[in-house]
């Protein structure tokens, strides 16, 4: 191993994650440094050589190919678009902790655009959403996230956990939409959580590989699905345990990167879980989990329960991903066999409140 000149910093540490975000912004592929600027902040760039690779939070350059290492490294897969691996980003526990958290919550997932909110055959997932802060491990993996893109956390919208089996996929689409919430969707960090055994692959059928992942693709191309080699167009990165993939929806101008247009490829076998954090050029306001109480928080929640408001209106009135507006109310009138699993959790703490009483 030998060390990296950086430049100097108050922090004690540099992380390896900021320098492969920092490399992201430049435009050149040389082995030189130099100076940019991304979200008003001036940062110092360097390019890695094709034969060096970012090990861990220190910064130390490896140039002896020592590519299965269980330490956290980054790789560089593309300069279009913009795309980093990150090797054993998150941990084996963390990844279980991900997934359990998803397997009561899902549900088929949606398409945004044209179809927003509508169930299509381009995705036929199953997925849920996990309000930001939800708990310790969420928050340890948000911050992480920031560190990886080197953009804040309040710009990132609540992580999405999917599931895909029995052939499901999400075919070409590009995640940069632009809303008022937040502006552009410039980034999105794509964490695996569950393995499948065949299939599964995140192909950028557009994509411009560097010329070492071309050449492993093209010498594994047996182990991809036909969605993932795709007669050797594009790259497609196979689905690891821990592994996370950031990827850039637009380039430094701001303008939007076609080649950025990905897709889940079929799960052929076993189960496939993922957890997207999708990130803005602005802060993007969402939900934020609180921990639920026994309250109405409105002087007519029980007027409003009485007239049949906690089926017609239950996201405002019984809640979502955050518990809603009357609670104590609605967990009152619904059978929770009417009730959403997360919806379920805003009620427990009624049950251990002696004065509430179920009404049916």
């Amino acid at each position: 191993m030998k060390k990296r000149t950086r430049p100097a910093t108050s922090a004690r540490f540099v992380s390896a994650a900021v320098v492969v975000v920092v490399v992201a912004l430049s435009s050149s592929s040389s082995s030189s440094s130099s100076s940019s600027s991304f979200c008003g902040v001036r940062v110092h760039a360097y390019d890695a050589t094709e034969n060096e690779r970012l090990i861990g939070w220190l910064g130390e350059v490896n140039t002896r190919g020592e590519t299965n290492s269980s330490k956290p490294w980054i790789e560089a897969l593309s300069w279009s678009p913009r795309a980093f691996l990150y090797h054993n980003f998150l941990s084996k526990e963390e990844a279980k902790h991900l997934v359990a958290l998803g397997e009561p919550r899902v549900i088929r997932s949606t398409v945004v655009g044209g179809d927003s909110g509508r169930v299509s055959d381009i995705r036929t997932s199953f997925g849920t959403f996990i309000p930001k802060r939800y708990d310790k491990v969420i928050e340890k993996i948000e911050e992480r996230c920031a560190v990886f893109s080197g953009i804040p956390v309040v710009n990132q919208e609540q992580m999405q956990l999917l599931r895909y089996r029995d052939g499901q996929k999400y075919s070409d689409h590009s995640d940069g939409l632009i809303s008022e919430n937040g502006g552009k969707r410039i980034a999105t960090i794509l964490m695996f959580l569950h393995e499948p055994t065949e299939g599964g692959e995140t192909s950028f059928v557009l994509g411009n590989p560097l010329e070492k992942v071309k050449e492993r693709i093209e010498g594994t191309k047996d182990q991809f699905s036909e969605c993932g080699y795709r007669g050797g167009k594009g790259f497609a990165v196979k689905p690891k345990v821990g592994d996370a993939i950031l990827f850039f929806s637009y380039d430094e101008a701001g303008i939007s990167d076609n080649n950025s247009m990905h897709a889940s490829c079929p799960t052929l076998g076993g189960t496939k879980w993922t957890a997207t954090m999708w990130i803005h050029e602005r802060p993007f306001d969402t939900a934020t989990w609180k921990k639920p109480e026994c309250k109405d928080y409105h002087k007519e929640c029980a007027n409003w329960a009485n007239r049949g408001e906690c089926k017609n209106n239950p996201i405002y009135m019984l809640g979502n991903e955050v518990v809603g507006q009357c609670s104590r109310s609605c967990c009152a009138k619904v059978k929770e066999s009417d009730m959403t699993y997360t919806q379920t959790l805003f009620c427990k703490p009624c049950e251990e409140d002696s004065d509430w009483k179920r009404e049916f």
